[in-house]
């Protein structure tokens, strides 16, 4: 999947950091704390066999500045 990442090489950080429910969200893989934030649409088959991609659901994700682990939300309505 990707390459080895020996210790004294520093990791890569970017993004911002961000909350959820009342909570910093960490990256459940490598523990960071920085993510660039994007959508992702949630498609169905029904929905996608009518042509109503549109009308499915959106989730926010948030791609981990580290090791690209991404975490997913479902926006608020």
């Amino acid at each position: 999947m990707g390459s080895e990442n020996s210790s004294n090489e520093p990791p890569i950080e970017g993004g911002a950091s961000y909350e959820v429910a009342d909570r910093i969200v960490e990256c459940s893989h490598c523990g960071s704390k920085r993510f660039e934030k994007s959508t992702a649409q949630l498609n169905t088959a029904g929905l996608t066999f009518l042509g109503l991609d549109w009308a499915n659901r959106n989730a926010t994700i948030l791609i981990c500045a580290r090791c690209g682990h991404i975490e997913w939300f479902l926006e608020e309505d």
